[in-house]
């Protein structure tokens, strides 16, 4: 993780959470000599937030501490558990009330949990639940969304969706260790992955967006971001697909793309294409089919720029769809060879 991006996640976090760090670097004596001071409603939050933190990254450690005004940049990673919490707080509380406290953020953290889990993209649960024992996972579908199950459940394979069914409707209430168990390994295997991956997403997001935009407002974008952020825009733009690249990929795979844009969006898409372009598919077209589609450009007349970009538009995402599902390869964005 580099300098900047430590920075902007531990810009991210709450007050409670970089306290929460603070205290698992102190350790559980001086740690809870140190939270003896506060008050009843600080410490909930405090222990809240160690018993649902994780592991944390050793650079945002120092970045946090930095804002405390420390230097332990050989200090290493941190990670917080319901244990962690436990152990600060037995240096000072009753071990009734220790449990009381837990028990209740616990209880309040596995609903966010089965929440966060129905959210994430299910390929990232399906890879996790893959190397689950089927009773394990079996547990885990009977907790979170519908919808997510719905998703996550062809994924595993038709066979294995049979016996997790089965299990799901055969199971009976498992011990509160067993769930805590399984739990605790969602959120460290899981959640922090996930989390891991955020900037990733984030720019994932960014290449879809900035596929869409005009190419006039891109490049004034592009000049913005060029003197604040050069090294992102530049990953950025690398994984970029735009139109002009269609030029790029495999005559068969083309040949696909073509078949599933919808309407007229092909002959519109060409029409407005730039002229080498715009040979590399009739050329690549049967000779009816390339007829008929050159005197579809014809009638049309002249076309607006808005609509030539909206089924350009149309059709890169149909190729991103068809890469997705593994029918087509895409070459890489920066690779300047042509396919002849």
């Amino acid at each position: 993780m580099n300098q900047f991006a430590s920075f902007r996640r531990a810009k991210r976090l709450t007050g409670p959470e970089k306290s929460a760090i603070l205290f698992l670097c102190l350790g559980e004596e001086r740690g809870s000599a140190l939270m003896q001071q506060l008050e009843t409603s600080e410490i909930s939050k405090i222990t809240r937030a160690i018993s649902a933190m994780g592991e944390v990254q050793a650079e945002v450690v120092e970045e946090v501490m930095r804002e405390f005004g420390q230097k332990i940049s050989g200090y290493g990673g941190i990670t917080g558990s319901v244990e962690a919490a436990r152990g600060l707080l037995k240096g000072f509380l009753p071990e009734d009330r220790v449990d009381e406290i837990l028990q209740e953020i616990e209880g309040s953290n596995t609903g966010d949990l089965w929440k966060d889990l129905s959210l994430l993209d299910e390929k990232m649960l399906a890879d996790h639940l893959r190397k689950e024992h089927n009773q394990t996972v079996a547990v885990i579908l009977s907790k979170i969304s519908p919808d997510a199950v719905a998703k996550v459940l062809p994924l595993l394979g038709d066979d294995r969706s049979v016996d997790l069914v089965q299990r799901m409707v055969d199971m009976e209430e498992l011990p509160t260790e067993a769930i805590r168990a399984i739990e605790d390994s969602l959120r460290h295997d899981v959640l922090a992955k996930a989390g891991h991956n955020a900037e990733a997403e984030a720019e994932k997001q960014l290449v879809k967006v900035f596929n869409k935009l005009d190419g006039k407002l891109f490049d004034a974008l592009s000049r913005g971001l060029e003197e604040k952020i050069p090294e992102k825009l530049r990953s950025i733009k690398q994984k970029m697909f735009v139109f002009d690249d269609l030029i790029k990929i495999q005559p068969s795979a083309l040949a696909k793309v073509m078949r599933e844009v919808t309407g007229n969006n092909l002959p519109l898409a060409l029409r407005g294409a730039e002229k080498d372009v715009r040979e590399h598919f009739l050329n690549s077209m049967p000779a009816r089919s390339r007829d008929m589609l050159v005197d579809e450009m014809k009638a049309m007349g002249p076309v607006k720029s808005r609509d030539v970009k909206a089924a350009q538009s149309e059709m890169v995402e149909v190729a991103l769809r068809l890469a997705e599902s593994g029918d087509i390869e895409l070459p890489d964005t920066d690779d300047e060879d042509m396919i002849e």
